[in-house]
């Protein structure tokens, strides 16, 4: 079988590579990238790198599907998030190497915003009170763009004076939220026809930034309510493919729906560490690993930043936790074992 994967300079996409080479030894793992050096210059995990130059959208994608029917995929797993939607949308040209992932209708009400809140509300699911107008809204609030990912875009407001410098912003493509005071939680699948094939919960004990971005350290997690919640949305919207529901988790013990990414998420490696058969719908049963009971996983040098930043706040429980625990904590990419892959990152950083 020869899978696609791509762009590879992606810490997701090195994660994914690194999994399959060691669990499908059947798998001929090919990959690319629009960045020009990343083609003689990429994680060892894959046996074949191509350059494929990015000029607009649909001529990206469009040469993606050409090198797909040109080297017979069989198949595609593309990882960057800004690519999805538009893959699905031409989701003919890329013949049955998609057949894992559902169709674009379904993509959207789970990844745009707006629209999986209404579902959610209407299925009576705990989510954040939403505001008409930044006028309206009640500090603390967050403002979302309704159809980006991975914190892009978000911004925090805690004070009335935040609020004030916030002004008459343009609300068109945002969405403005109450701030859920609690910790991050994920619930991650694969699914088919809205049916759970495998799935993991993770929690989150460190972000970069630490006021509320990305997911840089973790650790296995499940709440009772993650599956009932996943389940009553794709009873809604019969997704296929993958998928995390991201939750806050309050004090007492509610767990209130953020948002969904109906794609491959950035803190994916903790489900795989702990023997997550994310991918068995799709290359089939993978080797079995023995594994320890739990792994926590965590994205470096951005871990090490936010917990300097933690340090500073005088929030000294993380750090410590982060300390005790880092025998069983595992890097995303590590520079010892991948060193390619590591440069590669930092070349997709800076070019």
């Amino acid at each position: 079988m020869r899978v696609l994967l791509g762009e590879i300079s992606s810490y997701k996409a090195i994660v994914i590579a690194r999994y399959i080479q060691q669990r499908y030894s059947s798998v001929e793992l090919w990959a690319y990238d629009n960045k020009p050096m990343i083609q003689h210059l990429h994680s060892r995990y894959v046996n074949k790198c191509a350059y494929i130059p990015y000029i607009t959208q649909d001529d990206y994608i469009r040469r993606i599907a050409n090198y797909i029917q040109k080297n017979h995929i069989d198949v595609f797993v593309p990882v960057h998030s800004d690519f999805i939607g538009l893959i699905l949308q031409h989701k003919h040209l890329f013949g049955s190497t998609l057949d894992y992932m559902g169709e674009y209708e379904n993509y959207i009400q789970l990844h745009e915003k707006n629209l999986l809140m209404q579902i959610a509300r209407e299925l009576q699911v705990d989510t954040p009170k939403e505001y008409a107008t930044i006028i309206d809204a009640q500090v603390p609030f967050v403002i979302k763009p309704t159809n980006l990912s991975s914190a892009k875009g978000v911004r925090y407001c805690h004070t009335l004076e935040a609020k004030q410098q916030l002004g008459n912003m343009n609300p068109d493509g945002l969405i403005c939220q109450e701030y859920i005071q609690g910790q991050g939680c994920g619930y991650e699948l694969y699914c088919k026809n809205g049916q759970i094939i495998a799935e993991y919960g993770h929690l989150r004990l460190a972000e970069w930034p630490t006021t509320g971005g990305s997911s840089v350290l973790r650790k296995g997690y499940i709440h009772p309510n993650m599956r009932k919640i996943a389940e009553k949305i794709l009873a809604q919207v019969p997704w296929t493919g993958f998928i995390m529901f991201e939750f806050k988790l309050t004090d007492d013990g509610r767990l209130v729906l953020i948002e969904a990414n109906p794609r491959i998420w950035g803190s994916i490696n903790q489900a795989l560490q702990n023997d997550c058969k994310l991918f068995s719908a799709i290359l089939g049963e993978p080797k079995s690993i023995s594994y320890c009971n739990e792994k926590r996983t965590c994205l470096t040098p951005q871990v090490w930043l936010a917990m300097m930043a933690y340090m500073c706040n005088g929030q000294w429980h993380v750090v410590k936790d982060y300390l005790k625990n880092k025998r069983i904590t595992y890097k995303d990419v590590s520079l010892w074992n991948d060193a390619r892959g590591v440069i590669s990152m930092i070349i997709r950083k800076l070019l």
